[in-house]
């Protein structure tokens, strides 16, 4: 609901003001006006920016993708300010490094062929005669000091890295985490070493199942309940759950991702 994005002032406003609310529900509505169509979708590829959480983790979701499906978009207004926010902070952080001297390559375009995956990497750099993969995250304070704290880059996120690093054949790569509210930057760098490897292979090694699964014909179970929050906010929810939809002729658990 628009309302979400909306904290209300009516208790301070003075008397004979103007509405706040409705003044409030009217940018919501604008907010939503950005968010993106519904529209029939059919996947080819996983993409490496929404593996590791979510309907992501869903092997089902992936063979409906596959197979082509009407997906509903259903960020809230919240959400399309949250992203929008992080585009432009994106944006400038690709400013900040391009000035810095180092960039090689910035938003290329990557494949794997094993499982099929097909990403755009943030940034290629060449820094102290080395070539590294970087990806940039802007994130909520309470985020930021996490990674801050213990010094770990978040499971999805180091995911995504070690693919684009694999695909590059780099052994080295960094996350860039931005607080939002301050600036600050945190920099985590990410070697492929052994631990990096059987994390990365044991997510592609269910990537390899589900393909399989979908290249067979076969149709992976549902592995969350229906008013679960990862359902509830799936695109393809209303032709996974739908009247005519097929039984499970195969069980896949949801992805599990190590916890670091």
């Amino acid at each position: 609901m628009p309302s979400e994005i909306i904290k209300a002032l009516k208790f301070r406003n003075p008397s004979g003001s103007f509405d706040t609310d409705a003044l409030g529900e009217l940018l919501a509505e604008a907010y939503l006006k950005q968010r993106r169509e519904d529209k029939f979708t059919k996947k080819e590829t996983f993409s490496p920016s929404s593996l590791g959480y979510g309907n992501a983790t869903c092997a089902r979701y992936w063979k409906i993708a596959f197979d082509g499906a009407d997906f509903e978009e259903k960020t809230d207004a919240l959400g399309i300010a949250i992203m929008s926010n992080g585009t432009f902070g994106h944006t400038r952080l690709e400013k900040v490094f391009t000035d810095s001297g180092i960039v090689e390559e910035m938003e290329k375009e990557m494949r794997l062929e094993d499982p099929p995956i097909r990403g755009y990497i943030d940034l290629i750099v060449n820094f102290q005669g080395e070539r590294m993969v970087g990806e940039i995250k802007t994130t909520r304070t309470e985020a930021y000091q996490h990674r801050y704290l213990t010094g770990k880059a978040k499971e999805n996120n180091l995911l995504q890295l070690l693919i684009y690093m694999k695909a590059e054949n780099c052994k080295r790569g960094f996350l860039f985490y931005e607080d939002k509210n301050t600036q600050e930057f945190l920099i985590i760098p990410v070697e492929m070493n052994k631990e990096n490897e059987e994390f990365l292979e044991s997510c592609l090694d269910w990537l390899r199942k589900v393909r399989k699964a979908w290249e067979d014909g076969e149709v992976p179970n549902r592995p969350f309940r229906r008013n679960n929050k990862i359902c509830n906010a799936c695109p393809v929810q209303k032709t996974c759950w739908g009247d005519d939809a097929p039984e499970a002729t195969i069980q896949i658990e949801a992805m599990k991702v190590p916890k670091l």
